[in-house]
């Protein structure tokens, strides 16, 4: 893998994607549905355009089409879910199919599993959570991510695309937007260091998240490991972390900060859920290598070094309507 395409390259997750991939000197290219992105080659485009993604990467080539341009919640607009998410994603692997490309990589969710924010929790039918469960996604933000994973791994069946599935759980990390714009507020409490919502009901409530950076290392192993072809793999952090341990986490990095339940979301809503990762590591020897404590040390240092002033994103207002820029 030399030559990479990254949809959402301006997103939260999107843009450390990019960052790795040029730091292991990777030749990335952003496709961008509006301005370009400073300092990366950028390909404008609008993916739910068949035609006009086309045109517009006529004469291109890639090893390898990284998918993250999705919207990062549930619009309430199930027509608008669909263009987006599902037949964007066709025309990614229509164009990876006709020019040969080696590796799809498709930034999901574990929301296609069911557990999304929006909807109300269900018990897993068993802990942790590993690839082999049932799929009951049951709004349309879930279903569309479930879709897109359908679409992917039949394009590795039926057509021989090299298609990998990482399902992302709550990734955690600085200069959060879009999917992530809930941790730009939480960087914001953090910094007057009086008050901070963490993202569980209660402190027994049991949530698994992932670092930004474990999230990239995935993207690029998952890019080039010949065994990740054709699969699906959670991509988690090292362990599940209840409440208490995450209010914790902010109390020895913030003395005498007081920490609250009741962020905008929680996965769990209270109760339990948790990933399992063996099989990233049977098949692709990947491991995450970031704690929770990591992250939020992360959050920490950007903020530290100016990172609140730095210009917001255009889709911040619309986050938590699950509108915004485009990056799962």
């Amino acid at each position: 893998m030399q030559s990479v395409l990254v949809t959402g390259a301006s997103g939260f997750v999107g843009a450390e994607v990019v960052r790795q991939l040029r730091d292991a000197g990777k030749q990335a290219t952003a496709l961008a549905h509006h301005a370009p992105i400073e300092d990366v080659p950028c390909i404008q485009a609008d993916i739910t355009d068949a035609a006009g993604l086309e045109r517009a990467l006529a004469g291109s080539t890639f090893d390898c089409v990284m998918h993250l341009a999705s919207l990062p919640g549930d619009t309430g607009d199930p027509k608008q879910m669909l263009q987006v998410n599902v037949e964007g994603c066709l025309n990614l692997l229509e164009f990876a199919r006709k020019n040969r490309v080696k590796r799809f990589v498709l930034a999901s969710s574990i929301s296609a599993y069911e557990w999304y924010p929006g909807t109300k929790f269900q018990p897993a039918d068993y802990l942790p959570v590993d690839e082999n469960h049932a799929c009951r996604p049951k709004d349309m933000y879930s279903s569309s991510k479930r879709m897109q994973e359908i679409l992917a791994v039949t394009y590795f069946h039926q057509y021989g695309l090299g298609s990998t599935v990482l399902r992302l759980t709550a990734v955690v990390g600085p200069n959060g937007r879009g999917g992530g714009r809930g941790w730009r507020e939480f960087a914001e409490r953090l910094a007057e260091g009086k008050r901070v919502q963490i993202p569980h009901f209660s402190t027994d409530e049991v949530c698994h998240y992932v670092d930004l950076r474990d999230v990239g290392r995935m993207f690029l192993t998952a890019g080039e490991h010949r065994l990740a072809a054709g699969e699906v793999f959670n991509c988690c952090g090292p362990g599940p972390t209840s409440g208490s341990e995450f209010a914790q986490t902010v109390k020895n990095l913030v003395p005498g900060i007081e920490v609250d339940c009741g962020f905008p979301w929680s996965m769990a809503q209270g109760q339990q859920v948790y990933f399992d990762m063996a099989k990233a590591k049977r098949l692709m020897g990947f491991e995450p290598a970031y704690t929770l404590a990591d992250s939020v040390k992360s959050i920490s240092d950007w903020i530290r070094s100016g990172g609140l002033a730095q210009s917001r994103d255009r889709g911040d207002a619309s986050y938590l309507a699950g509108v915004g820029t485009s990056d799962s």
